[in-house]
């Protein structure tokens, strides 16, 4: 009941949208998060890690395959790699040993160069309009606020970002990037990002029920629908008396006593 009620606080008293992940150009998992597949698998959806996390980075997911578990959009609020939801949570589905910034793999960063004011600048031979104003300025927003400059992020020849291996996927990046309405920054997910694994449910539901239309298929019939499925089902016996239940306290006929 708790979370149904967070749920409705968000929507109706801080105009949250449930939809905004599934639009979102940016959607990544915490730090530390294990294979997908195993992830949700190990999630219990017990929001400890929005709870601890300082900077208010990880959201819970709207609706969708992936409703209740956390998630992170760096278009909102990055990660600012404090790791503390990794130590606290419960069943693995964040690494608990998980400490190092530098070995966090939410995902690469990937600048968009049509969009990215200082590459428009320095690259791009383009005028706007008769003024011979280029398009464009020295930004670097997004090496300014890196957490890991020079490993994560370089300013080649001094002028224009380029994204390095040592780049963790926070985020950071994302958020402080000033072109609007799209990002000139964006990020590459780590294993939520790919699309063989994507809906792992849906495919998991799709898949079962592929297996039991081949099964029907196999024994000749016709796989059971609607009334048909109804009057299959009318055709199956169930207990012929009522289970008896042993209570381990004595029921109380009356009201007498009572508060």
């Amino acid at each position: 009941m708790s979370s149904i009620r967070d749920f409705l606080r968000r929507v109706l008293v801080h105009g949250h949208n449930p939809l905004i992940d599934n639009y979102a150009q940016n959607v990544l998992r915490p730090p530390g998060a294990i294979d997908e597949r195993k992830f949700m698998a190990l999630c219990i959806r017990c929001n400890r890690c929005l709870e601890v996390c300082p900077y208010g980075s990880i959201k819970r997911a709207g609706l969708g395959a992936t409703i209740g578990t956390p998630h992170v959009l760096p278009e909102i609020k990055a990660c600012y790699l404090c790791m503390a939801c990794c130590r606290l949570c419960p069943t693995g589905a964040l690494d608990p040993l998980l400490r190092d910034p530098e070995k966090v793999a939410m995902g690469k960063a990937k600048i968009d160069a049509s969009l990215c004011y200082s590459h428009l600048f320095l690259e791009h031979d383009v005028l706007p309009d008769a003024s011979g104003r280029k398009i464009g300025a020295l930004c670097n927003t997004c090496y300014n606020v890196c957490p890991l400059p020079d490993r994560a992020i370089a300013l080649k020849n001094n002028l224009f970002p380029v994204i390095l291996d040592g780049c963790v996927g926070c985020g950071i990046c994302v958020e402080r990037c000033p072109t609007r309405p799209a990002r000139a920054v964006n990020i590459i997910p780590t294993g939520m990002g790919r699309i063989d694994e994507a809906g792992f449910y849906y495919q998991k539901a799709r898949g079962h029920y592929q297996t039991t239309q081949a099964a029907g298929k196999d024994r000749g019939s016709k796989v059971l629908k609607g009334e048909s499925l109804l009057e299959e089902k009318s055709t199956i016996e169930g207990p012929r008396e009522a289970p008896k239940f042993e209570f381990p306290y004595k029921q109380q006929k009356t009201i007498e006593g009572w508060d």
